[in-house]
């Protein structure tokens, strides 16, 4: 029963939302008559649910106004001249879908920045999924959601090249044919292993469950055996760590635990759970910690605990924007 529950009240939040997105539209399309401000009322009134969805749609337009601003500046889509007078329905239609065009492509790298690289990868997931593939030689990958790859395998080496998110590795032991996986600049470098590489917005973090890896960048390497971890930055790898790898990889378990983790580290788990960008509204609240052990597939979970743990406040349009603001 609460699962049903929690399902029914998922449906009127999305039919809620649907039905703000379209008031919206409406009110700003064009001046509003007498009729549209009563109708208008009358939906507000009908759930107090109606007005906080309307307010998401409001926050989420303000934040886009400024790309499409830029992206129509100079007025490109406007034609120059009158020349060509009986030319201009047609001009104009093409300019204005033109600009439709490029400002949801706009929106759509927004709301999800990660979609050129799996569009294009040999494997991907999106946000809250995972995936398991059985390579070529025998090793298997497990994608965790928001990630993607390419796979080459030649008669000299296994190259990997993570392109976005984190992946676990277990690797076929095969002497001839050293195993790398690539992540920028940095390379990891084995024989037969079991390891995970997850790339972060401002390093690269690499874990060892079972054998020997060696991790390099800009002329810099570390040696990592089993229950050690080390994060490269653009500086170059960092102190080997000694971590305990069933806490530390525990995603592939389908568990997100934290430790006393920054609101920032926080964030990118969310994004992997679901799809849709998450904002903080400010940014000195990046600093704040949560802790918990939560199902990867329940991002609600993670957002009631900001709520009751931190205090924080959150506003949420499903599959497109949450923010969170103190």
């Amino acid at each position: 029963m609460r699962t049903t529950g929690r399902a029914n009240e998922k449906i009127a939040a999305e039919q809620a939302e649907r039905e703000a997105t379209a008031w919206f539209v409406r009110l700003n399309d064009r001046k509003p008559s007498r009729s549209d401000c009563r109708a208008f009322d009358e939906w507000l009134r009908a759930d107090s649910g109606n007005g906080q969805a309307y307010e998401r749609v409001r926050l989420l337009w303000d934040d886009l106004r400024e790309p499409a601003e830029r992206l129509g500046a100079g007025g490109w889509y406007r034609v120059p001249t009158r020349q060509h007078a009986y030319r201009w329905p047609a001009i104009r239609f093409a300019a204005m879908a033109a600009a439709m065009l490029a400002i949801v492509v706009v929106t759509m790298l927004w709301r999800d920045p990660g979609l050129p690289d799996r569009a294009f990868a040999d494997y991907a997931t999106p946000p809250g999924q995972t995936r398991e593939i059985e390579l070529a030689d025998g090793s298997t990958l497990f994608l965790d959601g928001g990630s993607a790859v390419d796979v080459s395998m030649t008669g000299q080496a296994r190259d990997i090249r993570l392109l976005r998110g984190r992946a676990y590795f277990d690797v076929t032991h095969d002497e001839t044919r050293p195993f790398l996986v690539h992540s920028g600049t940095v390379e990891t470098r084995v024989l037969g292993t079991a390891f995970a590489v997850e790339q972060n917005k401002d390093n690269v973090e690499v874990t060892v469950a079972r054998g020997l890896v060696s991790v390099a960048e800009g002329g810099s390497s570390r040696r990592l055996r089993a229950g050690q971890a080390v994060a490269v930055t653009v500086t170059g790898p960092g102190a080997v760590e000694t971590v305990d790898p069933e806490l530390a990889l525990s995603w592939r378990r389908g568990l997100i635990i934290l430790d006393r983790a920054p609101l920032g580290v926080v964030v990118d788990e969310l994004e992997r759970m679901s799809a849709g960008r998450v904002v903080i509204a400010d940014q000195s609240l990046r600093q704040l910690r949560l802790s918990g052990v939560f199902q990867v597939d329940d991002a609600d979970a993670v957002l009631e605990a900001m709520r009751t743990g931190l205090g924080l406040k959150v506003l949420s349009t499903p599959g497109f924007v949450t923010l969170i603001y103190g």
